[in-house]
């Protein structure tokens, strides 16, 4: 985007896919300067794909956002920006019971910590710039939790407070501080990139069987009515463009019903209806798996 005689420059994180690969090609199409960045290079053929195809450009670089002196560099190097979009995110689903204590600290050194780091290298220049804009990318999770996934839906809480304390912060230096929660989307967090903690499967757990129950939930039944991620692209490109903007935008017909609910205090409808569904893929699933064992040992014994 062109202001006057200069070209807004954005920093974007976590653009190998989903929502940061689909906003550097937005942002790259309305004539921002897109610095878009991801850890692993070995993906950014599909951003490249998607550019080409949008016949937009942008600037692929690694960033691993747990690394604070590769951000002070990358940060330094592209000085000044005048847009920082913390999206880097990772997702390891397992029960808060199964989840181990380092899995937890990579999920916050990323999604939590990584924002914070990348805003604390750019907020200096934007005071020195005289203004800027932030935008953190969190997600429902942040707003109403997330079963089975207590970690990240921490991380999205701790996100959503560090926006909000940070918006006032930086308000006397004209730096707009701004959080997108999205609810559901099809992107690959939910999708590929999806992990599972390494005691997921660990019959010895008690939340074994919910634990597989919930991945049942997830793949029957969340993941196909996902939204288009598109859309929330599109909202950040134009949160980026607005002279005046919110403090949050809460993304998704999902998020909007959640959230409405919860501020007219039917948390605990929520929480039923969830557990309701949860105890009805865990059947399916216990079934499934009976299934299997079933067939297995019938084929044993006519192997016998």
């Amino acid at each position: 985007m062109v202001n006057g005689d200069t070209q807004k420059r954005v920093l974007i994180t976590g653009c190998s896919s989903g929502f940061g690969l689909l906003t550097a090609v937005e942002a790259a199409k309305a004539g921002f300067d897109c610095i878009a960045t991801m850890r692993n290079m070995t993906k950014a053929d599909y951003l490249r794909g998607a550019l080409k195809q949008a016949d937009a450009g942008a600037t692929i670089e690694r960033l691993d956002v747990t690394d604070a002196e590769s951000a002070r560099e990358l940060v330094a190097k592209y000085a000044p920006i005048d847009i920082l979009v913390n999206n880097a995110g990772i997702l390891i689903m397992g029960s808060a019971l199964d989840i181990t204590e380092e899995e937890m600290r990579r999920i916050f050194e990323t999604n939590y910590f990584g924002a914070v780091r990348l805003t604390r290298a750019v907020a200096g220049q934007m005071i020195e710039a005289g203004g800027g804009l932030i935008i953190n990318v969190a997600s429902l999770a942040g707003l109403v939790g997330h079963p089975f996934n207590a970690a990240y839906a921490a991380t999205k809480h701790a996100l959503i407070g560090f926006s909000r304390s940070l918006r006032l912060e930086l308000r006397p230096f004209n730096i707009d501080v701004v959080s997108v929660e999205p609810g559901y989307h099809r992107t690959e967090i939910i999708r590929a990139n999806a992990n599972l903690t390494e005691n997921f499967y660990d019959k010895q757990s008690p939340t074994f069987e919910y634990n597989r129950g919930f991945l049942k939930l997830m793949l029957d039944e969340i993941v196909p009515r996902a939204a288009d991620a598109d859309r929330v692209a599109k909202k950040i490109v134009e949160i980026m463009q607005a002279e005046k903007r919110k403090p949050h935008y809460v993304i998704g017909k999902d998020a909007k019903w959640l959230t409405i609910a919860k501020w007219l205090g039917l948390t605990r409808y929520i929480e039923d209806r969830i557990y309701k569904y949860l105890l009805r893929a865990t059947r399916r699933e216990n079934r499934r798996a009976q299934a299997k064992k079933e067939a297995r040992g019938r084929k044993t014994e006519d192997r016998a």
